[in-house]
């Protein structure tokens, strides 16, 4: 959540950090509500993003330099739309951020899914088989 918090609060900054931001640097929505949230489970790393009014061709996500993970998505009013309602539609946006993940994560099997304007994405965690002991002599 820390992480959503300073990303919300300077969001013209390249990128936002994985890990935890001392007090002294929270600013902007650290006491109220963001769009985002993130939870870490034992396998996974899931988060959520609101997008009000994005459908599943407005939104795209890949990973670059290694570990970031580029969300964008854009809705644009097209000419003549809605011209028989009398509210005009409020549904429209952009959004392009970018989020530096943990080294330990299973680039290729992150999964992303929109449902009724909310992003999900699913990013597991690499196996940590890597490990080697050391005899302590």
């Amino acid at each position: 959540m820390d992480t959503m918090n300073r990303l919300m609060s300077a969001p013209t900054a390249p990128c936002a950090t994985w890990g935890p931001v001392p007090v002294k640097e929270r600013r902007g929505y650290s006491s109220g509500r963001t769009p985002w949230a993130i939870r870490e489970k034992e396998n996974e790393y899931k988060i959520r993003f609101d997008m009000p009014g994005m459908t599943r061709s407005d939104v795209k996500i890949w990973v670059e330099q290694g570990n970031m993970l580029v969300i964008q998505a854009e809705k644009v009013p097209t000419e003549g739309e809605n011209k028989d309602e009398s509210w005009p539609a409020k549904s429209f946006g952009r959004y392009h951020t970018k989020l530096a993940l943990p080294e330990s994560v299973d680039f290729k099997n992150v999964k992303a899914e929109v449902k009724d304007g909310v992003l999900y994405i699913t990013i597991p965690k690499a196996s940590s088989t890597n490990r080697i002991d050391i005899d302590v002599q």
